[in-house]
């Protein structure tokens, strides 16, 4: 019985002493055991401990997004889940949210909002003669990764003081896409306008890393600043309208 009570005594203390050490378990220590395995996603400035880490530095394919902080949830763990709230800011891009590694290495994303200038997403809409001005906000109810590709998400984009400036200058209004998963396994939404200068209806499709897009703009009441903008824009249609048409890869928005 002393032996026993021994031996307990020796796991309980082996038990405290493994969760210190994972509790003040350095952060950049942790991600040189993982770096190999986060592809795109680099960070450098690492400060902090596993469980309440911080990164100076996020980049993904190369680009420079700010600082990253993660605080990582104890109980999931006894279940072989990981789940970390994660917040991005200092840059041009903010973002919060949650991400959830289950046992299976599935990874998703819940409940997060993002914000980011208008002109990021410039080499998206591929519309040299024009600069895009505003803030996009996104809210991602929710977003399954399987390897490099993101199926099962839901969510919704708005363009917030949409404008335009360069060849021509117009204020366009505000802006709104919402997306969810398509039975084909591909992301599809539409995009509309919220009552502003600029007229718009159009849908949009995200697959296997590419996107199309299709939309038909004009000018409501014929504003002469927008209808200016419209020549920039797609293509011309005899009603007065322009037909924007958008086939590119994902990859260019990096």
């Amino acid at each position: 019985m002393k032996l026993f009570r021994s031996l307990i005594l020796i796991v309980v203390v082996l038990l405290v002493i493994a969760a210190v050490v994972a509790a003040t378990c350095p952060a950049e220590y942790a991600y040189r055991l993982v770096a190999d395995r986060l592809g795109a996603v680099k960070l450098s400035g690492i400060s902090g401990s596993v469980w309440n880490g911080h990164a100076a530095s996020a980049q993904v394919f190369g680009q420079e997004l700010g600082a990253l902080d993660w605080q990582l949830h104890a109980a999931p763990l006894l279940g072989g889940e990981l789940l970390a709230h994660v917040d991005l800011n200092g840059g041009d891009v903010t973002a919060a949210g949650t991400v959830d590694r289950n046992v299976g290495g599935t990874i998703s994303v819940r409940d997060a909002t993002f914000h980011m200038p208008a002109h990021m997403a410039a080499p998206a809409l591929d519309i040299p003669a024009l600069d895009l001005l505003g803030e996009i906000d996104g809210k991602l109810a929710r977003a399954q990764l399987h390897g490099a590709w993101v199926d099962d998400a839901s969510g919704s984009l708005r363009w917030n003081h949409a404008a335009v400036s360069g060849a021509a200058q117009a204020q366009l209004g505000d802006l709104e896409a919402t997306f969810s998963s398509a039975p084909d396994g591909s992301i599809a939404g539409v995009v509309h306008d919220l009552g502003g200068p600029l007229q718009v209806a159009g849908t949009f499709k995200v697959a296997a890393g590419s996107f199309d897009a299709e939309a038909k703009l004009a000018a409501r009441d014929d504003n002469p600043q927008v209808m200016e903008a419209l020549r920039y824009i797609g293509q011309a249609q005899a009603d007065g309208t322009s037909l924007l048409i958008i086939h590119g890869g994902l990859l260019k928005l990096f």
